[in-house]
């Protein structure tokens, strides 16, 4: 999924079309995802466990920030990739 990373908010596109979105606020090095939007055509599809595992994928390569999930689907997602476990700890 291609993410076009924003002021606080890191948006999915699939074949150039958003999908998705979360949004996200950091203060001292702690980014908080506290809001992810699917639109409704993408719903039930997938593409919001793609557009999450997409964000910690690129916060964890490009920032030292450590992840807070409040939106309740990120602490879902990480527990289903137990791979992003260390962003919520670092």
């Amino acid at each position: 999924m291609e993410l076009l990373v924003e002021d606080e908010r890191i948006t999915g596109l699939r074949d150039g079309v958003a999908v998705g979105w979360v949004d996200f606020e950091v203060t001292n090095g702690v980014a908080r995802l506290f809001h992810t939007e699917v639109l409704p055509t993408m719903r039930n599809t997938g593409a919001g466990t793609d557009l999450v595992v997409s964000v910690l994928e690129w916060f964890r390569d490009n920032t030292e920030y450590r992840i807070v999930g409040v939106c309740p689907f990120v602490p879902v997602v990480i527990r289903r990739h137990p791979e992003f476990e260390a962003l919520t700890t670092r």
